[in-house]
């Protein structure tokens, strides 16, 4: 069986995502070929990430609406997917799937395609405008066809209201899932000279930095044990607001020092916005570290409140579990050892592939 994917996020969660999931894919005997766009930091090393049998082909899409491009962008998946002739489509995330979807309409071919979201975040877009231009796009997205998989069980309940109006026939829910063999897991023996919070991933709109910045000056007033870290980077004016609250920005790394300093944190801190299931979540609690999150869809699916972590609706819920876990290095590892024993059992890459394979086989007998 042959399967696209199309991606225009290189970067992050959703690339790694794809990665993970073509070389499981390959692995495993099916033809992959993966229609790709660059962005300002994807890694340089990408092509290495994929299994050597995965096949890589350049369609350049803007992440912001940009009518040129995205007809350019529109007009080069058209010809590839009509050349290369696959029996699945799988698209992902708003652009690309949009764009994916388009293609697949005029070419006859949605029957067989999947758009995995990976999050559905035009509610949280402040601009009245943009929010609806977004969310209507979504809908056009849906008419044009295709099967919709949400990545977790609130991001499917909004869906369902906001986007099918309750029609269940092509919509599905398959939770992410990581390839646990990648990682390093914590060595609780290991002590730091002060406790490390930390979050990884892109300083962007979505991790909601302010948040991070603000606990961190408070945490940070109050006592001297603590070191906050950002594993990643972004825009100067966000580098700077954390750095004057304390926080150690790291700079953008490539994936395997990124696996390597997560197991260092003590506690996983992530003040995000919107989620889809985060894949910097699940990697950090499948290594056996406690979590502090937002009550986001996908986080509270991830983080069993008070078992493996805090699940916070404000600022002040989220100061609260960060001090529990600050006061008691019992609590932090036990924990931790079990939010790696729930992620490994209900959010690995064999099992997310397994659903996805026998997605695709229900597609390509329909």
């Amino acid at each position: 069986m042959h399967i696209v994917h199309v991606i225009e996020p290189m970067e992050h969660g959703v690339f790694i995502w794809v990665v993970d999931m073509a070389n499981r894919l390959v692995a495993d005997g099916y033809q992959v070929t993966v229609l790709h766009s660059i962005r300002k930091h994807t890694p340089e090393n990408w092509r290495s990430l994929f299994d050597p049998r995965v096949k890589l082909i350049h369609v350049q899409m803007s992440r912001e609406i940009d009518f040129i491009t995205d007809f350019k962008a529109l007009i080069g998946l058209v010809k590839n997917i009509k050349r290369l002739n696959p029996d699945i489509i799988h698209t992902h995330s708003s652009k690309g799937g949009f764009l994916a979807r388009a293609a697949g309409f005029l070419l006859g071919r949605n029957k067989q395609l999947l758009y995995t979201s990976h999050a559905i975040h035009y509610p949280l877009i402040k601009q009245p405008f943009k929010r609806k231009l977004y969310k209507y796009l979504e809908h056009v997205g849906y008419w044009l066809g295709g099967t919709i998989v949400a990545c977790g069980k609130e991001e499917y309940e909004i869906i369902l209201k906001e986007i099918t109006f309750g029609n269940t026939r092509r919509l599905i829910r398959i939770s992410n899932g990581i390839d646990i063999s990648q990682l390093k897991e914590k060595d609780y023996s290991v002590k730091n000279k002060k406790i490390k919070v930390g979050v990884s991933g892109r300083i962007s709109l979505q991790k909601a930095p302010w948040v991070f910045a603000d606990i961190a000056r408070k945490i940070n007033a109050k006592r001297d044990d603590v070191d906050f870290i950002w594993i990643g980077g972004g825009e100067k004016q966000d580098v700077d607001n954390l750095a004057s609250a304390g926080v150690e920005v790291t700079g953008m790394l490539d994936r395997d020092e990124v696996l390597k300093r997560v197991p260092e944190l003590d506690i996983f801190f992530q003040t995000s916005a919107y989620e889809g299931l985060s894949l910097a979540l699940l990697e950090a609690q499948a290594s056996g570290i406690p979590a502090v999150v937002t009550k986001i869809p996908g986080n509270d699916e991830v983080v069993q409140h008070g078992k493996t972590g805090f699940v916070g609706e404000n600022e002040a819920e989220l100061v609260k579990g960060l001090e529990i876990l600050l006061d008691s290095e019992e609590e932090r590892v036990k924990m931790g050892k079990r939010a790696k024993q729930y992620t490994k059992e209900n959010f690995s890459l064999e099992v997310m592939a397994d659903q996805y394979k026998a997605e695709y086989k229900k597609l390509l007998k329909a």
